[in-house]
């Protein structure tokens, strides 16, 4: 197995209670870039095809689900996760919400960017319960479950969804982004912004809610990881920020941010899972997610990794 994934976290926590006793785990995300972690006020420079670009993470946010815990010998463990107002349980599934930037400090400012997006509260945890000694490898999808999409949009409106399924969504009629990172963007060209927006397309018919008429979208588009460890002792899950963002060129269209007509090009990163965006290849491609089917792969994931 390989241990460079998809995103990039920070450490895993547990607290055995027994050999065969399930004991709590508390997973811990951080995102990094170059060796330090990344947060508000965190500059990451030295980026682009040029290497002459440097971003301020403004929103940084994503869904973690399908968590699975293995043992030495490949088989799954009992794991059960809790309920709260980031992490969401039903029949279909289960999805937390990871959340590492607040609105407040350096470019998660609401003001920074012209389509800020970012929420007040913060959580990098997933909380849970397993035979934490037995674990060797931890598996997850980064990412809402189509079961659970579907349920959800189909029984609520996007303001009475339940936490935390009441934000990242496109619209009710195209379902949920799984991974959110805005940026505010400067290069030898000038300043710009970025907006990496990862999330499932061809969700249903125009007009109606996604999945309407569908088991699952046409392209799932959610990246997957596999990380294999020692213990869960003391591990650190990074997303890597300068992972992610490799391949990229910086130069992106230019909105008017009254119309959102297009008014130029400039420095910036375009990214809404569409294949006709160009930033969209090098993201994809660095998550271990083909475009052309929209299926992922943790072999070929290059943000996250473990230590």
């Amino acid at each position: 197995m390989k241990r460079s994934l998809v995103l990039s976290f920070t450490s895993l926590l547990f607290v055995a209670c027994g050999e065969d006793e399930p004991a709590e785990f508390s997973l811990r995300f951080a995102a990094m870039a170059q060796g330090a972690e990344v947060g508000c006020g965190t500059r990451v420079e030295g980026l682009g095809t040029r290497g002459d670009a440097a971003v301020d993470v403004a929103d940084l946010r994503f869904y973690i689900s399908n968590i699975r815990a293995l043992d030495e010998d490949g088989e799954e463990l009992e794991l059960t996760l809790e309920e709260n107002e980031f992490q969401y349980s039903s029949a279909e599934g289960h999805v937390a919400l990871i959340d590492l930037t607040g609105n407040t400090e350096g470019a998660c400012n609401a003001s920074a960017i012209a389509f800020a997006e970012g929420t007040s509260r913060v959580n990098d945890h997933v909380h849970g319960a397993t035979l934490v000694d037995k674990v060797r490898t931890v598996r997850f999808d980064v990412g809402v479950p189509q079961a659970v999409m579907r349920s959800v949009i189909a029984a609520n409106t996007e303001e009475g969804a339940p936490s935390p399924l009441r934000e990242m969504y496109w619209s009710w009629a195209s379902g949920y982004r799984h991974f959110v990172m805005n940026m505010a963007v400067e290069t030898s060209q000038g300043r710009g912004e970025g907006y990496v927006h990862v999330g499932s397309r061809a969700c249903g018919t125009a007009g109606q809610k996604a999945l309407t008429d569908r088991a699952e979208c046409g392209f799932v588009n959610t990246p997957t990881a596999m990380l294999e460890v020692e213990d869960l002792s003391d591990r650190v899950v990074e997303l890597d920020v300068a992972a992610l963002l490799a391949g990229v060129d910086f130069m992106a269209p230019v909105y008017d941010p009254e119309s959102f007509d297009v008014i130029g090009d400039g420095p910036g990163v375009e990214c809404h899972s569409a294949p006709s965006q160009p930033d969209c290849a090098a993201v994809f491609a660095s998550l271990g997610v083909d475009m052309e089917s929209g299926f992922a792969s943790a072999s070929a994931n290059e943000v996250l990794s473990v230590r």
